[in-house]
């Protein structure tokens, strides 16, 4: 009877340690896939962002990831863009979430379509969280304070301008860039108080980056969005698109990732995200990346 107990114990052992290398969660992520119906300009392949979208849904099935998370800038002008590629997000297994948040792009649509944005992109909010499996994800409005999306926020004019000069002399100083604002940033601490107080690690979400400070492709008050979260313990990654180029920079325990834009290559650019205990794993595809990073 020996040798079939020694057996079941080296079967338990194997489940044991493959049960401990499977992920924990594993999203899906696509950045500035800025679809339009044009023609490639500036190596922008505007229309060869829907059979690239096509192969990362793909992708995302076959791997049986727990959501998707769009990083903004879904179309590049029309209104009727969504219409030619939201569809393809459909594609995904019924049992996959698909989250958006927005970017400057999509603010490019006639005026009278900006009240139909949330409803056509089926987001709870601009700005809002979630949580999975012991982890929280926080989506920003990196669009709260900006000039082109004004119309439809309402805030004091003077209050986007305040941002906007306090840029003056920095690499940022760009009016397709943003800023967010004292609300969302109230919402933010009490989000991350929250997560601490459930032991929950914090995985943030945005349209904008923030580091490194000095690219030109950053909110306009990094430095306040930096100061909250590097000062929560819980925060092990920021995630956004907006810089096309694609970045990584670790900072006082932060990984801070820019996704390649989809809509700037010829082959393809997407990832996917693995959660583990105490790691990440960014799994690139065409342009993309791979990083593995420490999560603890």
């Amino acid at each position: 009877m020996k040798y079939p107990i020694i057996l079941i114990i080296n079967i338990l052992l194997i489940q044991s340690s493959c049960s401990q290398t499977a992920p924990i969660l594993k999203i899906g992520l696509v950045a500035d896939p800025q679809y339009a119906d044009n023609i490639t300009k500036n190596n922008r392949y505007y229309r060869e962002s829907l059979w690239k979208l096509e192969e990362a849904i793909d992708t995302f099935n076959y791997n049986s990831v727990d959501f998707v998370q769009n990083l903004g800038d879904i179309i590049d002008v029309e209104w009727e863009s969504y219409d030619s590629i939201l569809p393809i997000y459909d594609k995904l297994n019924p049992d996959i979430e698909n989250f958006h948040l927005l970017g400057n792009h999509d603010f490019s649509i006639d005026s009278t379509h900006l009240k139909d944005l949330l409803e056509k992109l089926s987001m709870p909010n601009y700005y809002y969280s979630f949580s999975k499996k012991g982890w929280k994800f926080i989506v920003l409005d990196a669009t709260d304070y900006a000039f082109y999306s004004n119309l439809l926020h309402k805030h004091d004019i003077n209050k986007v301008n305040y941002y906007f000069e306090n840029t003056k002399e920095d690499t940022k100083s760009y009016r397709w860039n943003s800023a967010i604002g004292k609300e969302q940033q109230n919402w933010l601490k009490q989000e991350l108080t929250s997560a601490t107080s459930l032991n929950q690690k914090v995985i943030i979400f945005s349209h904008l980056p923030i580091r490194p400070q000095d690219n030109r492709h950053n909110l306009w008050n990094d430095y306040e969005i930096i100061d909250i979260i590097e000062n929560s313990p819980n925060v092990v990654a920021y995630i956004n698109g907006h810089n096309h180029s694609g970045d990584y920079v670790f900072k006082n325990g932060i990984h801070y990732i820019t996704i390649f834009g989809m809509v700037d290559t010829m082959i393809n650019s997407y990832g996917i995200l693995e959660i583990y205990k105490d790691s990440l794993v960014l799994r690139g595809y065409g342009n993309q990346k791979t990083f593995h990073l420490n999560s603890e």
